[in-house]
């Protein structure tokens, strides 16, 4: 008697042979429903139920059974390095995101399609969807059902990463635009073989000119022609020297009125020049100055905009301020760089910040050539074009070599097959696929697979 109650004292040992009663259960899952038992008091509680023979142990080959939440690349990514190490993946991709939320309980319905994942059989989960909101909203969900369970999350909002991290210890944020920047960065000094095996064709768009508005200079042109008559007219009506007639169609013009010279003894068709004078005039003025003040106003906007043409040397373009461009764009200034921003839409939320620490951004579509030409590519050191777009980006980089041949080239490439037919076909290098880069770092992170049953 003495041994068997030796054998299942303690605390744990009856909750772990009434589990075991009911079924097998591997180690992982059966400390996560223990809940607050450590590992290490479990694994020794595990081997003195074994060496009392109550229990037996099966050792597997490793393998471990995971969620990947995600439809992106990175998704894609995790999903083939995970099948090649041997895991058993259970996948909810977007689309079934989207089911969910047709419903009006959207979120319940993804925790409900969480628990269908025998959340109790998972070791790990893997957020890595390309929505922060999708991930944000399986991240809640797979904590309400498992709080114990290891979640990595990839999520480019890093404001609420420390809040999520701090709540849940078992909880870790990675955001694969900063773990893949220093990479884009470090290709600054990667060396190469300049050598083109074929001559870019140059391009003939001339950067932009201020170009005068063609209705002012028919304006201006209609009211001299107008001072011109007038000053002939009264000259000869009203026998006043060319000087006086001048003076006279002027003060006119300008509705000053001195009354030294007036049409008060005039005849009737004089007086009725002298008030189509005063209303001509006055049309005239007033629409070569709406129009002036509307040209210096679109002026100001190009400027505030960062539309002009730099003359600076050996600077880096940088082409899209999105998640990885920001990171890019740091890294470049620590190093030191002279960096101009390309960005296509002034509404980027990092504009003002890279402004207020004197970067230049100019805001406009840099497939153009004369944008390219404006932001001074024959002289840059090199051109980053990182837009959420691979033919975008191509078509940027091949742009730039035709002003400047030798000129680096560092593009993202999302696509394995097409990134080494630029570099075969295109002698384009340097091109970077930031979920390659950043999935090793996500599946570095996967736990130790338990071995115990």
């Amino acid at each position: 008697m003495e041994v068997a109650l030796h054998a299942i004292g303690g605390k744990w040992k009856m909750l772990i042979l009434w589990r075991l009663n009911q079924r097998a259960w591997r180690y992982n899952a059966l400390h996560r429903d223990l809940k607050r038992v450590s590992q290490k008091m479990l694994t020794q509680q595990l081997r003195e139920l074994e060496h009392a023979g109550l229990l037996t142990r099966t050792v597997y080959p490793i393998l471990t059974r995971i969620i990947i939440v995600g439809s992106g690349h990175l998704a894609r990514r995790t999903l083939a390095r995970a099948t090649a190490d041997g895991a058993q993946v259970v996948l909810l991709a977007r689309e079934a995101v989207g089911t969910a939320a047709a419903d009006p309980s959207s979120f319940e319905s993804i925790v409900q399609m969480v628990r269908n994942a025998d959340v109790a059989s998972i070791s790990a989960a893997y957020l890595v969807d390309d929505r922060d909101d999708v991930n944000l909203e399986f991240l809640i969900a797979l904590v309400s059902v498992a709080p114990r369970l290891p979640v990595v999350v990839s999520l480019f909002n890093e404001n609420i990463a420390p809040h999520l991290q701090a709540a849940n210890p078992n909880v870790r944020v990675l955001n694969p635009a900063r773990i893949a920047a220093p990479t884009f960065v470090e290709a600054l000094d990667v060396p190469l073989a300049r050598a083109l095996r074929y001559q870019p064709v140059r391009l003939n768009d001339a950067p932009s000119r201020m170009i005068v508005d063609p209705l002012i200079a028919k304006l201006s042109l209609g009211f001299v022609t107008m001072i011109v008559a007038a000053t002939a007219y009264f000259h000869a009506a009203q026998r006043l020297s060319w000087i006086d007639a001048l003076y006279f169609v002027t003060v006119t013009v300008a509705t000053v009125g001195y009354g030294d010279v007036n049409l008060l003894t005039a005849s009737s068709f004089s007086k009725l020049m002298g008030i189509a004078l005063i209303l001509c005039s006055t049309c005239f003025i007033w629409m070569i100055f709406s129009l002036t003040v509307d040209g210096i106003i679109k002026r100001r906007v190009q400027l505030a905009l960062g539309r002009r043409t730099y003359a600076h040397r050996d600077h880096v373009i940088v082409c899209g301020l999105g998640r990885l461009g920001a990171f890019i764009v740091e890294g470049l200034i620590a190093r030191g760089e002279r960096v101009i921003v390309v960005e296509r839409s002034e509404d980027a939320a990092t504009i003002a910040h890279f402004r207020s620490r004197d970067v230049d951004v100019y805001v406009g579509d840099a497939r153009l050539p004369r944008v390219l030409q404006e932001v001074g590519v024959m002289r840059a050191k090199a051109l980053y074009s990182v837009i959420n777009n691979d033919f975008a980006n191509l078509e940027i980089g091949l742009n730039a070599r035709s002003f400047e041949p030798n000129l680096r080239l560092v593009l993202r490439i999302f696509d394995d097959a097409m990134s080494a037919r630029v570099r075969e076909q295109l002698d384009i290098h340097l091109t970077f696929s930031m979920t390659a880069i950043a999935d090793e770092t996500v599946c570095s992170t996967m736990p130790l697979v338990a071995t115990t049953s």
